[in-house]
C-alpha cells in the first residue's frame, strides 16, 4: 500500500486525497486479478477474497467514514444513527413477506403486482421498496416498477444468507430493543437467563430455539449463512496446518449442523471430523444435509461440552463457542478438555476460533467497530462477551495452569488461537 500524503490526518482535504489514493489502489488490484470493476447491476461480480483487497477495503472504509463524520457534523451523524431502527423495520418487512424472491431476477415487477403476491396493502409495499431503493437495494427503474440490484439479488440467490438476515430482523431485532430493561431488572447478573433476549422472549436463546423448532432450524442454517459474509472460513482453512493431522480426527465441539467440519473435510480429504453438539435439532439438520461422499469421514455425536470430553483425538476445535458464555461458564468449558488432553500426545492442539478483541490502537476504527458490535451482540443474545488475547489467557489459566496459548495464528475477522496442555 502506498504511503498517505503528508498533512493533517483529520482534515477533509487529506481524507479526500487518501480516499482517491486508496480507490486507485483498489482499481489497480482488480486489474491485476482481471476482475471487473464493481457496479450496482445484478451482473456485478463479488469482490475478490484476497488479503490485499480486504486490507484496502478496510482502510477505505475507515477513511471514508471519518470524512463523512467531519462533513456531516455530529448532529447529522446522530440523526441518521438514531433512526437506524426504521431501516431495520423496512428490511424486516421485505424479508418476512419474501419481497426478494417475488421480484424476478430478470426484468422486474410493478408494485401493484408485488403487493398482490405478498398479500399486503400496496401503499406499504411501495413505502418499503422505495426506502430500500435509496440504499441501492432494489431500484425503481420507472415509476412504480422495481428491479433487482446486485445487493437485493444476493439475498434472492442465497437462501442461507436470507436465513441469516431474517434471524437478525426477527428475534434478534426484538431482543435488542430490551437491552436497557434487562439491566434495570438485573443490574448485577450477566448471564443467558438475564440477557436482553431472555427479557424479550421469556426464554434463554438455547431454550427458545429448542422450544421453537422451526426457528431453531433457521438458526442452524443462518449460522452457515454467516460464513458467506466474509473470509472467516477460508481464514480457518489457511491459517492452521491441517495437513499435519494426516488421517487423524478433528472434534468440532458445539459444531451445530456441522457446516465447518464439512468444509474442512472437503478441503482436506484425509481428515476425519466428529461434530459434537447438545442439540438434537442441530445434529439432525447436519445429518440431513450431509453429502453421501462425506458420510464415512464426518459423523455426529450428542455431547454437552461442559461435561468431560469423551474422545481422544488429534485436534479439538471450538469455534464461536467461548463468546457465547460468561466468564464462569467459559472456565467450565475449558476445564472439560483436561481429561482428553491428558490422554492425548503432547502438543495436541485445542483450537479456539473466536473473535479476539483488539488492544488499544491495534485495529482501525472500522475493524474495531465491527468487533465491538459483535461484543454487544453476544451480550444481547446470550448475556456473554467477546474477549482479548489476555482475557482468554487468564480464563485458560484459571481452568488449569497448564493450559497455555502457544500461538495466535490469526487475528482477522475471526481469530485462531492454538492452546496446548503443557505437561510438566
Amino acid at each position: 500500500m502506498t504511503e498517505p500524503p503528508l498533512g493533517n490526518t483529520e482534515s477533509p482535504l487529506y481524507l479526500a486525497e487518501r480516499i482517491l489514493s486508496l480507490t486507485k489502489e483498489v482499481t489497480s488490484h482488480l486489474d491485476e486479478l482481471s476482475c471487473p470493476t464493481p457496479n450496482f447491476s445484478t451482473r456485478s461480480s463479488s469482490p475478490p477474497l484476497t488479503s490485499t483487497y480486504e486490507s484496502l477495503r478496510i482502510s477505505l472504509n475507515t477513511v471514508a467514514a471519518d470524512l463523512l463524520r467531519l462533513i456531516n457534523g455530529p448532529q447529522n451523524h446522530f440523526r441518521t444513527l438514531f433512526c437506524t431502527h426504521y431501516d431495520l423495520a423496512a428490511y424486516q418487512v421485505a424479508l418476512e413477506f419474501n419481497f426478494f424472491e417475488l421480484v424476478p431476477l430478470e426484468g422486474g415487477i410493478a408494485v401493484a403486482d408485488l403487493a398482490k403476491k405478498a398479500q399486503i396493502q400496496e401503499d406499504r409495499v411501495e413505502m418499503v421498496m422505495r426506502f430500500l431503493a435509496t440504499q441501492k437495494v432494489f431500484k425503481e427503474s420507472t415509476i412504480g416498477f422495481f428491479e433487482h440490484t446486485n445487493a437485493s439479488a444476493v439475498i434472492a440467490k442465497e437462501p442461507l444468507l436470507k436465513d441469516a438476515f431474517s434471524m437478525q430482523m426477527d428475534e434478534m431485532f426484538r431482543a435488542a430493543s430490551e437491552t436497557s430493561r434487562s439491566i434495570q431488572e438485573q443490574p448485577y447478573k450477566f448471564d443467558s437467563a438475564n440477557s436482553p433476549f431472555a427479557t424479550r422472549h421469556m426464554l434463554s436463546a438455547y431454550e427458545y430455539y429448542e422450544a421453537n423448532r422451526e426457528k431453531g432450524a433457521r438458526f442452524a442454517r443462518a449460522m452457515a449463512g454467516v460464513t458467506q459474509l466474509d473470509r472467516q472460513v477460508s481464514e480457518l482453512r489457511d491459517e492452521f496446518p491441517w495437513e499435519t493431522l494426516g488421517d487423524g480426527t478433528l472434534v468440532d465441539i458445539g459444531g451445530g449442523s456441522g457446516h465447518i467440519a464439512v468444509y474442512l473435510a472437503k478441503n482436506f480429504p484425509r481428515l476425519k471430523c466428529v461434530v459434537q453438539d447438545i442439540s438434537p435439532l442441530m445434529l439432525a439438520e447436519g445429518e440431513t444435509q450431509l453429502e453421501t461422499s462425506l458420510k464415512g469421514r464426518v459423523s455426529f455425536q450428542t455431547h454437552d461440552f461442559f461435561q468431560p470430553q469423551p474422545l481422544v483425538a488429534n485436534a479439538y476445535l471450538i469455534r464461536q463457542i467461548a463468546h457465547n458464555w460468561n466468564n464462569d461458564d467459559a472456565i467450565r468449558l475449558f476445564s472439560a478438555f483436561i481429561p482428553a488432553l491428558e490422554c492425548s500426545p503432547p502438543g495436541t492442539p485445542l483450537l479456539i476460533n473466536d473473535t479476539i478483541l483488539p488492544e488499544l490502537g491495534e485495529k482501525t476504527a472500522y475493524e474495531e467497530h465491527q468487533l465491538r458490535q459483535l461484543d454487544i451482540a453476544m451480550w444481547v443474545v446470550l448475556g456473554a462477551k467477546q474477549r482479548s488475547e489476555q482475557q482468554f489467557a487468564a480464563l485458560l489459566k484459571e481452568a488449569d495452569p497448564r493450559l497455555r496459548i502457544m500461538k495466535v495464528h490469526s487475528k482477522g475477522s475471526m481469530g485462531l488461537m492454538e492452546v496446548h496442555l503443557v505437561k510438566e
